[in-house]
């Protein structure tokens, strides 16, 4: 049975989901207050068009994350900027048999989560949209489905996941962690519910994505004071 949405009403609290010091989000506000002193930054994957090759790694996509694309040596999908403030990617099943799967990792230093903003099926979609169990995001070695995470599918009991379409964007989904990481992934939703999804290849749009990064405190004002005392003492000794 495939059940078609077109609309997601994200009446589920602060927080969706949880796994082992993984905590995901659909409020993006709620996200936003529990970054502390986190700092938060945006890709809005703003650049000219490009499209990456599989097996790729260091794919720029913004000015602070870059791209790995592993897999997809058959068929690398449309993966990389639009051009028009879209990121393109896809994910493939290894089961596929056109190619040997394709995941794709995003790579930022520091971070202790992200948040993606205007989850959404490609331009080439049949009209039903995204499937939203085909999608599974890695992250802090917790693995999840996005229809999991919005309350439509509940892969933990063991049964095949239905087919949750889905034709409008989905406005946030984010991650937090409890401790830095240097990477997350897309995958297919195959590798996270093992047997329990079908469905070959996924390809979606990403409107932009919020970083929050571990923020460096700066050096104390009387460290900052002594050290330009040192100097001061230095340069009148050197012209003494």
């Amino acid at each position: 049975m495939k059940l078609k949405i077109t609309s997601i009403a994200l009446t589920l609290g602060l927080a969706a989901q949880s796994h082992a010091g993984i905590i995901a989000y659909t409020d993006y506000s709620a996200w936003q207050a529990a970054l502390g002193s986190s700092s938060q930054v945006t890709e809005n994957f703003n650049g000219s068009a490009s499209n990456f090759s599989a097996n790729s790694t260091g794919n720029s996509i913004g000015t602070y994350t870059t791209l790995d694309l592993i897999g997809g040596v058959g068929d690398p999908g449309p993966t990389g900027l639009t051009g028009n403030g879209f990121l393109e990617g896809e994910v493939d099943s290894s089961s596929f048999s056109t190619d040997d799967g394709l995941s794709l990792q995003f790579n930022a230093s520091n971070i202790l989560g992200f948040g993606i903003l205007g989850l959404q099926s490609d331009s080439s979609s049949s009209p039903g949209g995204l499937d939203l169990e085909e999608v599974g995001i890695e992250f802090g070695g917790e693995s999840f489905l996005v229809s999991d995470i919005l309350g439509l599918t509940n892969s933990s009991d063991g049964n095949s996941v239905s087919s949750v379409e889905n034709s409008q964007p989905i406005p946030f989904i984010g991650f937090l962690s409890d401790t830095p990481a240097s990477s997350f992934s897309f995958v297919h939703g195959d590798r996270v519910a093992l047997g329990e999804v079908s469905g070959g290849t996924e390809a979606f749009y990403i409107d932009s994505l919020v970083l929050a990064r571990v923020d460096v405190p700066e050096p104390p004002a009387i460290a900052l004071l002594a050290l330009g005392l040192t100097g001061l003492v230095l340069m009148r000794r050197k012209n003494a």
